[in-house]
């Protein structure tokens, strides 16, 4: 019986030992350009792509700031410059003076600079809703739970970074 146990108790550290790893697997390096100054930016990223085709990723630079880059399959308003409005549960996030780019006619492109304590909001509550020149795109409950999965594992190291 003894046996049995530790053999249980290291399977589940095993498995908590690999779904750490997993996230931190899921980070790729690579570069973003940043349209509106063409400053082109070193770090690394996680993202998710959701059931509408809309991509949400989540870049940190070199120099430890936070984007959010958002692929929209909706809503389009392309090179329009007007409020951003990122609902998470209650609360909501402004970017002023957010433009939408032009990926294709089918895509449209947000880059914007988020503080950690925003990313802390998103792991707990997501991304219900985006509001963009009073266009609304909405995003169902397991797109919202993708997007608080791949912030949480983004915030975790970001936290674990700072603390080094």
């Amino acid at each position: 019986m003894k046996a049995v146990f530790i053999f249980l108790l290291l399977n589940l550290i095993g498995l908590k030992n690999l779904a750490q790893d997993n996230c931190e697997a899921n980070f790729r390096s690579d570069t973003m350009s940043l349209f509106n100054n063409g400053k082109i930016l070193e770090g690394s990223y996680i993202e998710t792509t959701l059931k509408n085709g809309s991509v949400i990723r989540l870049f940190r630079t070199n120099d430890n700031k936070n984007y959010l880059r958002i692929l929209v399959s909706e809503n389009f308003y392309f090179d329009r410059i007007d409020m951003l409005e990122i609902r998470s549960g209650h609360k909501s996030y402004y970017a002023a003076d957010s433009k939408q780019y032009k990926v294709n006619k089918n895509k449209g492109l947000f880059i914007i600079e988020v503080p950690k304590n925003y990313v802390a909001q998103l792991k707990d509550h997501g991304i219900s809703a985006l509001d963009f020149a009073h266009a609304t795109t909405h995003f169902t409950k397991s797109d919202s739970k993708q997007i608080r999965t791949i912030c949480s594992c983004f915030y975790n190291i970001i936290k674990t970074k700072i603390n080094e």
